[in-house]
């Protein structure tokens, strides 16, 4: 349920409230796709995915070295062993390794029947022609049961979940399935997303500018955020200040995608047309937060494809769609959108404030050894300046009650690597 003030103009909703408001309207797609395993990254789970095997499926060794019983090791005086074959991964040795010889094995050969250890070949003192090993008596000494050798089973046991139902798959969990041998992965469908920018003084990079105008970059940020983020994009290009130009282009693209998302238009201005058109589609749930940047954000719907309009100020975009939309897709896309990564670090700046709205400086996280972390933020904290989010690796969120940072304060710095942007 909304909070019966939503749409109030004079009431801004906090982050949360608006998080949680929005996330209580969004339901998970449940269309499943079958893809081929090199097509699943990033992409979510529709079901637990079991392990068929066992890793690794036998016992193999974990060093290059020869594999022998410890039983005959010696702890008086040196051992000398025959070396009666060899183990090569993808060629195992053949038959049973009798007591009172070893054998030549490779990192990830199976390891013989017989031996129940391995010795690394550094540990040893080799014949010219490895027809013998020999082991001196410290060394033997500290070979313990099964000793270098990987068992069974250790890493994944066949039957248990190797995956969970809403995994989104990192390359590393891609690779766990293909451990597996498995080639193709039941995978929710990725959102749709439309994406469209607003605005007469808007150029197309390339384009020559005319007076008043500038090279549109809105689109970039959130195109490139969806594509990381696993969503599939449509660009819809820039729109200009036109009720007649931008009704249709939202209504068409509301019929066909999950997630309509804009940027500009949905301030006061005169030229601000997209929430008028957003509320004549469809409605608005709420409109403006108590954020800094990001105050204009418009959550609403258009038949059954969530709108997000953004504000038009390149930082306001970057920063609203990574609390604000991105939690919202991830819900979509069928995985726990979760809490972004936090850090407690040492402010490196004095800041002053007005209190009452959340707000994120673009910062800079070093390390030093005598003062441990250390975040430092932009000199220009303009919504318009670009280059700051170039310059930052993350944000420092100062709370709604916090009125100023001074040099030595503990703040709150989420890292953009947390935020799904690297």
């Amino acid at each position: 349920m909304l909070p019966t003030d939503c749409g109030s103009s004079d009431r801004l909703l906090t982050l949360g409230e608006a998080v949680a408001a929005a996330l209580n309207t969004v339901q998970p797609i449940q269309a499943v796709e079958t893809v081929p395993l090199m097509e699943a990254f990033g992409r979510v789970l529709a079901g637990d995915l079991p392990a068929r095997l066992d890793v690794p499926p036998h016992d193999n060794s974990a060093m290059d070295g020869f594999a022998l019983h410890r039983a005959d090791l010696k702890l008086d005086r040196p051992t000398r062993l025959p070396v009666v074959g060899q183990a090569l991964a993808g060629h195992p040795y053949r038959g049973t390794v009798p007591r009172g010889v070893a054998v030549r094995i490779t990192t990830g050969a199976l390891t013989p029947d017989g031996p129940d250890a391995v010795i690394m070949q550094e540990q040893c003192r080799i014949a010219p022609d490895e027809s013998w090993i020999e082991i001196e008596p410290k060394v033997a000494a500290r070979i313990g049961p099964g000793e270098n050798i990987r068992r069974r089973g250790e890493d994944v046991q066949a039957g248990t979940v190797l995956l969970p139902r809403g995994s989104r798959l990192r390359p590393q969990d891609v690779a766990l399935a293909a451990g597996q041998g498995i080639a193709t992965l039941d995978m929710i469908r990725r959102p749709r997303v439309a994406v469209a920018s607003t605005g007469d003084e808007l150029r197309e990079p390339g384009m020559e500018l005319s007076p008043g105008a500038i090279y549109e970059t809105n689109r970039h940020v959130l195109i490139g955020l969806l594509r990381r983020l696993g969503c599939a994009v449509t660009d819809l290009g820039i729109l200009r200040d036109d009720r007649e130009a931008v009704l249709p282009a939202l209504r068409e693209a509301a019929a066909t995608h999950d997630v309509l998302l804009t940027s500009g238009g949905v301030s006061v201005g005169t030229a601000d047309l997209v929430k008028d058109v957003i509320a004549e589609l469809g409605r608005i749930e709420f409109w403006r937060l108590a954020v800094k940047p990001g105050k204009p954000v418009t959550f609403g719907r258009i038949q059954d494809c969530v709108v997000l309009g953004l504000p038009g100020n390149p930082v306001s975009v970057m920063v609203s769609f990574l609390v604000f939309a991105r939690p919202l897709l991830l819900k979509l896309m069928g995985t726990e959108p979760g809490e972004p990564l936090r850090l407690r670090v040492t402010a490196d700046f004095a800041f002053r404030r007005k209190p009452g709205r959340r707000e994120w400086l673009r910062a800079r996280l070093r390390f030093e050894p005598e003062r441990g972390p250390l975040v430092s933020i932009y000199p220009n904290n303009s919504s318009g300046a670009l280059s700051s989010l170039s310059w930052a690796d993350g944000l420092v969120e100062l709370p709604e009650a916090c009125a100023g940072i001074a040099p030595g304060d503990a703040v709150d710095y989420l890292p953009f690597s947390g935020l799904g942007v690297e």
